[in-house]
């Protein structure tokens, strides 16, 4: 009896060692701002479940000195859930724009399925990238973990930009007009809380509005 015993937790060691990952991997994960040679990058990414199975978009700002902004976006599929997460890209495309406030204008779309991203977390209990989407840099921290639902439009407020609304980039943004935010990240206590005005234009900040519109 005391072999069968012994036998049986042998058999379920994989599965209680197994990371357990599910809906607590949903969420919008952001890098603080990265410096570049030429200027700086930030990434978002954020992490959706459809269907029993996971996804993700994610977002590069980079900003470069002699040529302005560029955005890098990508949407792909999440096809290894354990200790290290392979995000492949499934569709990727540039936008551009030379001064901050413009509309950004697309670039080009390019094939980018034969890439492939991973996500591993430090001894921080930070997910870490293994590269930023152009590969400019290596191994970037992903330090806000935001509670998100997916779809839901979220900004980052950088220092440098413009203020209040006209400073804002981030996720499902498209027609915001002239509403309000109706959140404000709390970094320090993890949540969401009413919105009470923009901030003084501290390095990243972030919004999150209410999903009444297309995006």
């Amino acid at each position: 009896m005391h072999k069968f015993l012994i036998l049986s937790l042998i058999c379920l060691l994989p599965v209680w060692t197994k990371p357990v990952v599910g809906k607590s991997l949903e969420g919008l994960y952001i890098s603080d701002r990265q410096t570049t040679e030429n200027g700086y990058l930030v990434i978002g990414i954020e992490i959706f479940q459809e269907k029993g199975k996971f996804f993700y978009y994610a977002q590069e700002l980079r900003y470069k000195k002699t040529l302005g902004w560029e955005e890098i976006l990508f949407v792909g599929k999440i096809t290894n859930l354990s200790e290290e997460i392979h995000l492949v890209p499934e569709g990727c495309q540039i936008r551009a724009t030379k001064e901050w406030g413009q509309k950004f204008a697309l670039l080009r779309r390019f094939d980018c399925e034969h890439l492939q991203f991973t996500l591993i977390k430090n001894q921080d209990k930070a997910w870490v990238l293994s590269e930023s989407l152009l590969g400019t840099l290596a191994n970037i921290p992903l330090v806000f973990a935001l509670e998100h639902k997916a779809g839901n439009p979220v900004g980052v407020q950088l220092s440098g930009l413009s203020v209040g609304r006209e400073g804002i980039w981030g996720f499902h943004l498209n027609g915001i007009g002239e509403k309000n935010p109706e959140k404000t990240w709390n970094p320090s206590k993890g949540n969401w809380e009413p919105f009470k005005g923009f901030g003084d234009n501290k390095e990243l900040q972030f919004y999150r509005w209410k999903r009444t519109f297309s995006n």
